[in-house]
């Protein structure tokens, strides 16, 4: 009842982690998979879901709503551990997000770290966490291993990227901060 979403195994047959990549607005995420599996494979499962919806342009969109996006994700992640008895982590995995995936990740991950206590988010934003997002990263901060926020220096989330590592300093969790010269809203 979810819409396809894309993997690429690890390179061992031994327990791996999931790596899993929440795309952005209009993103392609067979495209990114293949991108992030060049990198990824050596570490673990890169998983990339699909959000619900599809744009003008024929890519695809999470229209912004956590909710339907951690259900996916769920579902994703279940899918695959049935097909792979044995051979993929439920905790400690890396939660992946850009653009409007970062809202995603950024939702999820401070809601089940459990699940997802490693963070990298693409163009992060402070104001992806609101309502009771600061109490819950306060709360969950001893299962919150590690956290990177990147973006690029020409990107208009920068200034917000480097507040919400703020947050997260505030909340002391284990995060660095990469704002990078000459880069605008993009995966690098």
């Amino acid at each position: 009842g979810y819409p396809d979403a894309y993997f690429y195994k690890p390179r061992t047959k031994s327990p791996r982690p999931i790596l899993l990549y929440v795309h952005g607005r209009g993103g392609n995420p067979l495209e990114d998979c293949r991108k992030w599996a060049r990198v990824a494979r050596r570490f673990g499962w890169i998983v990339c879901p699909q959000g619900p919806a599809t744009t003008d342009s024929g890519g695809r969109t999470w229209n912004n709503d956590p909710d339907v996006a951690k259900r996916t994700i769920d579902a994703t992640v279940a899918a695959l551990r049935a097909k792979f008895k044995g051979r993929v982590r439920t905790r400690n995995n890396i939660l992946i997000g850009f653009s409007e995936g970062a809202f995603i990740a950024q939702q999820v991950g401070v809601r089940d770290p459990a699940h997802w206590n490693r963070w990298l988010i693409l163009a992060a934003n402070d104001r992806y966490w609101s309502g009771d997002a600061p109490q819950l990263l306060e709360q969950n901060r001893s299962k919150i291993r590690r956290v990177y926020l990147y973006t690029g220096e020409n990107d208009q989330v920068a200034e917000n990227t480097k507040r919400a590592g703020d947050m997260l300093k505030t909340a002391r969790i284990r995060v660095k901060v990469r704002i990078v010269p000459g880069l605008g809203h993009e995966v690098p």
